[in-house]
C-alpha cells in the first residue's frame, strides 16, 4: 500500500472517530505495512488531540475547530499530527496531500482553506 492510501486510511478513521469513538471497522481493508503508520497516526490522535484542537483553534480566524466541516476537521488534524508527531515526510508532501485529500471528499473551496491554514503552521 502507498503512503498515500495509508494517509487516506488513516484520514477516514479521524474522520469515523469523530461520530464513532470505538470504531475498528477502518484497518479490516489494511495491510500490515499500512497498520503500522496508520496506527501511528491513531496513536497520535488519541494521545494529542485534545492539544492538537487547541492548536488548531489558535490558528483559525474566525473559527472554531467544532464550526469546521468534519471532513476539513479530519484532514487539518491528520495533517497537524504528520506535521508534530510523526514528522517521517517533508512538510511540502503532507500539505500537498492534504489539499489531494480536500479536492477528493471535501468542498470546493476547501482546499485552498486548508493549504492556508496549513501554510500559516509551518511558517512557525
Amino acid at each position: 500500500m502507498k503512503r498515500t492510501e495509508m494517509r487516506e486510511l488513516a484520514f477516514k478513521a479521524i474522520y469515523s472517530r469523530f461520530f464513532n469513538p470505538t470504531d475498528e471497522d477502518i484497518y479490516a481493508k489494511a495491510d500490515t505495512e499500512s497498520l503500522e503508520y496508520t496506527s501511528k497516526i491513531l496513536k497520535s490522535f488519541a494521545t494529542n488531540y485534545q492539544g492538537i484542537n487547541d492548536f488548531l483553534a489558535s490558528k483559525l480566524k474566525g473559527y472554531t475547530p467544532d464550526r469546521l466541516y468534519k471532513v476539513d476537521l479530519a484532514i487539518l488534524v491528520l495533517a497537524i499530527i504528520e506535521l508534530k508527531y510523526v514528522k517521517e515526510n517533508p512538510k511540502e508532501v503532507i500539505i500537498n496531500e492534504a489539499v489531494e485529500l480536500a479536492k477528493k471528499y471535501s468542498t470546493e473551496k476547501s482546499p485552498k482553506f486548508i493549504n492556508g491554514i496549513l501554510a500559516d503552521i509551518v511558517k512557525e
